[in-house]
């Protein structure tokens, strides 16, 4: 009944794309307040042997909705993408859906498919064969293991996700492979600068707003399985997360193209998700888990924000763009706006996330203060770098102003609010 209803919910998507986007908007907004609704009495539900939904479930699915919606707004060539952006929604519910690990895999996996075709298909530049292959490659190679993984454990024990037991520590580092690939850990990483620089708007953001989360849920699904075996890796897995997310955080602040800065900045986010997530407390996983949605939204509209100056001048070069705040104060207000949300200060749910991360590291080992004191010195100086030599200096005389859409406002504003508002009410997001 579920997979019936998410492909009929496709075909009318693809009716009403061809006819009115608000209309679209209007749909997607509606399931997610049901699903909304349907958290007020949820506990666990398991809809049947493939398919359940609990809260981190519904998490992932409401950021994805949140996703779709807001690329669909912000979009300028939505007839051109909708053959791939929706399918990539209705792969990532039915993985968020998916009860056994099996159906979970294949999911996981078939997401790829669209996300290189638009990446092949609506890329500017000749790059992005490259930028696909290293894509194929990283995320391919690294979850074949899963597969095997899945295939030896189901055979020799149980289905389903709900019903495993330990596993045994050269089977658990296998499984974990293709997970931390995806989200991506520091040395498995090199796919994602050169996707997101290659990738058109949607597919930068849909990417960073939630196919980078997939490797988080994969890990807080598959963590419990081998809590005794996953003590012996973890103390190297939190060791380079640490060290990687301080590298790539001094690594940004000398890049000169924005979007492969912003790039390398969710690298360093999810490397400290990926610590927090190792500590293995409820705390860590918390602030993980809300560091996914919060970072989801921010690093999409910075994306946005990118992709409008693309649009405007036709460069990307952070040297190009001088004195932005004499041109545009409007989409000035927004820049500092989402600098702010990157650098997680307050009162943002992303400030409460890191607060919970940093809390988990420490309680894991208070050795690790001055590498998290690095990693969020760098973090704030690249974000203020990229502020300053933007918006700030002596006014570039070749730029000239031209004024943003409505629709980009509307798409900033629905980005940005909700990391204000859940903050006052950040129960939410918790199990």
């Amino acid at each position: 009944m579920i997979s019936f209803t998410m492909f009929s919910i496709t075909f009318i998507l693809k009716f009403f794309f061809k006819k009115n986007n608000f209309t679209t908007i209007i749909m997607i907004m509606t399931l997610l307040l049901n699903m909304l609704l349907l958290k007020n009495n949820m506990k666990f539900l398991s809809m049947n042997y493939i398919l359940m939904m609990d809260y981190l479930s519904f998490i992932m699915i409401m950021l994805t909705l949140m996703s779709i919606t807001l690329i669909i707004l912000s979009s300028n060539m939505l007839m051109k993408i909708s053959n791939t952006i929706i399918p990539i929604m209705i792969i990532l519910l039915m993985t968020f859906f998916s009860n056994s690990m099996f159906n979970f895999y294949i999911m996981f996996e078939l997401v790829l498919i669209p996300t290189l075709i638009l990446i092949t298909m609506n890329g500017k530049q000749p790059e992005r064969l490259q930028a696909s292959i290293y894509l194929i490659m990283y995320t391919v190679l690294a979850s074949l293991p899963l597969l095997f993984s899945i295939i030896f454990y189901m055979k020799n024990m149980s289905f389903t996700m709900s019903n495993m037991v330990m596993m045994k520590f050269p089977l658990i580092i296998f499984l974990m492979l293709a997970f931390l690939a995806k989200m991506p850990m520091f040395l498995l990483h090199l796919w994602l600068p050169k996707a997101h620089v290659e990738a058109p708007l949607e597919g930068s953001m849909i990417l960073a707003a939630v196919l980078l989360k997939l490797g988080g849920y994969g890990i807080i699904r598959f963590l419990p399985m081998s809590i005794i075996s996953i003590n012996k890796l973890n103390n190297w897995i939190i060791s380079i997360s640490l060290v990687g997310a301080t590298l790539t955080s001094m690594n940004c602040i000398r890049q000169k193209d924005l979007k492969s800065l912003i790039a390398y900045s969710s690298v360093a986010h999810m490397g400290f998700v990926l610590t927090s997530l190792f500590t293995m407390n409820y705390i860590g996983m918390m602030g993980a888990i809300l560091m996914m949605f919060a970072h989801g939204l921010s690093s999409s509209a910075l994306f946005l924000l990118v992709n409008d100056l693309y649009f405007k001048y036709h460069t990307r070069n952070i040297l190009m763009f001088k004195g932005l705040f004499t041109l545009m104060p409007n989409i000035t207000f927004w820049w500092f706006m989402f600098m702010a949300l990157n650098i997680s200060a307050p009162p943002t749910i992303n400030t409460l996330s890191e607060i919970l991360m940093m809390s988990s590291l420490l309680m894991w080992s208070t050795n690790l203060i001055m590498m998290i004191f690095m990693m969020s010195l760098m973090t704030a100086s690249f974000s203020i770098m990229m502020f300053i030599n933007i918006i700030h200096n002596k006014n570039n005389m070749s730029l000239i102003s031209i004024n943003s859409s409505q629709k980009i406002f509307m798409s900033l504003f629905l980005h940005f609010i909700p990391s204000i508002i859940l903050i006052f009410k950040p129960e939410i997001l918790y199990f």
